[in-house]
């Protein structure tokens, strides 16, 4: 009778083990990031404190055209604070046009030095290796002049041109992120309609924030189902990248605030377990702590525990 009892308990345990909610904690494998803002070496230090990590990696954004000392002084924080530790990574997301540019400008070379100069800068100050997100959320018609909604042909053109470019210089060793964000828009109804090429991507990325549009009353479940399922979205991501055979990365994540159209989720322990998932395949992928509209870690206190629960070292 006892036998029977632990052997009925033994059965016990492992059904509730494997029913438990994957809330408990245990880092992503996946190259860890978190953008802080434009240059701030020193939040970002302060981020890897507080997770407790040995490893969380740098993301930032730079325009080509941008006052010339700020590309140098930009690329100069961020080179010395590779230098100064180890396993360090930077990622940049890099405007494919610089401001009030134009395609047609673009692929008759009006800009070309304008990138070899900031390649030429990176290599320069220790960034010759990183990730660059070339073009990024080039399905958002409201994300710069080179979004690529009324233009794919063009988007596709241009990017090939600025790998080339960048990678031409000596020195260089980048690898290039074709990045979208969730949802289709315009004349980009699929992942394939911008994609310029797989020798001239080495990864391809996922922005997701925790939004569904004018959907104010979803539950969180019903907002992440949307997140996999809508066209462009998780389900159609994975299956691109498998298709392309290329890694995914999920180089922009995060929260965001209720009270406008995007209809954010808020406060949400649930969004962050659900990114802690999926994220554990993918080559690398940083959470969006700075605030752009949505709000920060700090302004989601649930969430911000859940998150160091999941990535904390």
């Amino acid at each position: 009778m006892k036998r029977k009892l632990a052997t009925t308990l033994a059965m016990a345990a492992v059904i509730l083990a494997s029913m438990a909610i994957p809330s408990e904690g245990a880092a992503s494998p996946s190259r860890l990031g978190v953008y802080v803002g434009p240059g701030k070496t020193a939040a970002l230090e302060n981020s890897r404190t507080w997770l407790g990590r040995s490893q969380v990696d740098a993301t930032d954004y730079l325009d080509p055209s941008e006052n010339i000392k700020w590309n140098q002084y930009a690329t100069k924080y961020w080179g010395d604070w590779k230098k100064a530790g180890a396993d360090r990574h930077f990622v940049l997301g890099l405007h494919m046009l610089p401001k009030g540019g134009n395609f047609t400008d673009g692929l008759d070379g009006k800009y070309d030095s304008q990138f070899r100069d900031l390649a030429d800068l990176m290599i320069k100050n220790g960034l010759g290796d990183s990730v660059i997100r070339l073009g990024y959320e080039g399905n958002n018609k409201n994300i710069g002049p080179w979004q690529g909604t009324g233009d794919p042909a063009a988007y596709r053109a241009m990017f090939r041109k600025v790998v080339t470019l960048m990678r031409a210089r000596t020195g260089a060793s980048f690898q290039f992120d074709y990045n979208m964000a969730v949802g289709s828009s315009g004349k980009v109804t699929s992942f394939e309609t911008l994609y310029p090429g797989d020798a001239y991507v080495d990864v391809v990325g996922l922005n997701i924030y925790d939004v569904w549009w004018q959907h104010p009353d979803a539950t969180p479940p019903q907002r992440w189902n949307h997140t996999l399922n809508t066209v462009m979205g998780v389900n159609d991501f994975k299956a691109f990248a498998a298709a392309h055979n290329k890694p995914k990365s999920y180089p922009e994540w995060g929260l965001y605030q209720k009270g406008d159209a995007y209809t954010g989720g808020g406060d949400s322990p649930y969004f962050i377990d659900r990114m802690a998932e999926l994220v554990q395949d993918s080559k690398y992928q940083a959470y969006f702590d700075h605030d752009w509209g949505g709000g920060t870690l700090d302004d989601f206190p649930k969430g911000k525990a859940q998150y160091k629960l999941r990535f904390g070292g």
